[in-house]
């Protein structure tokens, strides 16, 4: 059996370097991984990346683009990457968190984790104009990320990993090397409540971070609002200035953010009788909801069982792919939509066709 990655990072990017295909329009890319050979997509206008990883003797991956139009996978690239255990058979890689330097340069960061208990993690860069790459020389046993983040002003990256389930590690990497530069705090889940979907927003204007986390707090899972203060990194072990409950909220399923308006945009779905798929717009500051809309009705026996969103600054729009599923047959179908960030119109609604789990694929952007 192969042990596939599949690194689906859908990526909003105008490719202005040499020898990149040029666009006038949003590019999307994606990264994922399964059991089978993979890919990642690029296409001419509108595209998608798609990263895979399949196992013969070695670990690696191609990269194909996908046109929303037309639904085909041109080659695009090819990567490797390994591990420090020669029974690779054992572990199913996933596609963690994708980080993009904007400022006028190729680079991808991502990070590949596991799916499974056996366990390891590793960041990787991918060159998206050369096509060259390069894994970290450290392979950790343990955990995943949450999320990873370019900061465009300090030139820094970083992100949120968890080790052993309940800690929390938020952590700045050399961006050459992959090395860990320093640790900027270290928090524990049942005092801070742990990270959900991709439900986290960075103002590097204003360097903080803001968070909706989930914890079971039975009968319910409850969500919880925190914002972090990368300022008082060295300053304070404990860099959180606000953390308070959500009511009646559970958990939201996406959040994108406008760094212009300074305004969220998130998807969420009221509780298991409303299954709805709404829109909203949250203010970073005190969480407040507004404008809610719905993107996505969910008929009787059926249910959204994933949720992605990524935001292109440039058009002002919103791509949301979700998975929909039948309750009773299992029948799965995808759909993409295209919302308008400022109005939240749906520009674009569209079933996508494939025998792929697109549930595994990581959506990302880039500009240049």
């Amino acid at each position: 059996m192969n042990s596939v990655l599949q690194v689906i990072a859908v990526v909003t990017v105008l490719f202005t370097y040499k020898n990149a295909m040029v666009s006038s329009e949003a590019t999307y890319y994606a990264v994922n991984a399964f059991s089978s050979d993979k890919y990642i997509r690029f296409s001419s206008k509108k595209k998608i990346l798609f990263l895979s990883i399949f196992r013969p003797s070695s670990l690696h991956g191609s990269i194909r683009t996908f046109d929303t139009k037309t639904s085909q996978f041109p080659f695009y690239a090819n990567f490797s990457f390994h591990i420090d255990d020669n029974d690779t058979e054992l572990y199913y890689f996933v596609p963690g968190p994708v980080a993009i330097v904007n400022d006028s340069s190729p680079l991808m960061y991502m990070s590949v984790q596991c799916g499974t208990a056996f366990q390891r993690l590793f960041l990787l860069i991918f060159d998206m104009t050369k096509k060259t790459y390069r894994q970290s020389q450290w392979i950790l046993h343990d955990g995943g990320f949450a999320y990873l983040l370019h900061d465009p002003l300090r030139q820094r990256l970083f992100g949120l990993r968890d080790v052993s389930t309940f800690t929390l590690i938020i952590e700045e990497y050399n961006m050459t090397t992959l090395d860990v530069v320093r640790k900027y705090t270290q928090q524990d889940g049942s005092q801070y409540a742990f990270p959900y979907a991709a439900c986290t927003i960075f103002d590097y204007e204003e360097n903080w971070i803001v968070e909706v986390r989930t914890r079971f707090e039975n009968p319910s899972v409850n969500a919880y609002y925190i914002k972090m203060d990368l300022n008082l990194v060295g300053k304070k072990d404990d860099i959180v200035t606000e953390f308070h409950l959500m009511p009646n909220v559970h958990n939201l399923c996406t959040m994108t953010y406008d760094m212009k308006t300074k305004k969220i945009l998130a998807t969420w779905q009221h509780g298991s009788i409303d299954r709805n798929l709404v829109m909203i717009y949250m203010n970073p500051y005190t969480s407040k909801f507004s404008n809610e809309t719905i993107l996505f009705k969910v008929a009787r026996g059926w249910d959204i069982k994933d949720t992605q969103a990524i935001y292109d600054e440039q058009s002002r729009q919103v791509l949301v792919l979700i998975r929909y599923e039948n309750d009773d047959t299992f029948e799965g179908q995808y759909w993409i939509m295209l919302v308008d960030f400022d109005t939240m119109e749906i520009n674009l609604k569209k079933e996508i066709k494939t025998d792929e789990y697109l549930s595994d694929w990581a959506l990302f952007d880039v500009y240049s």
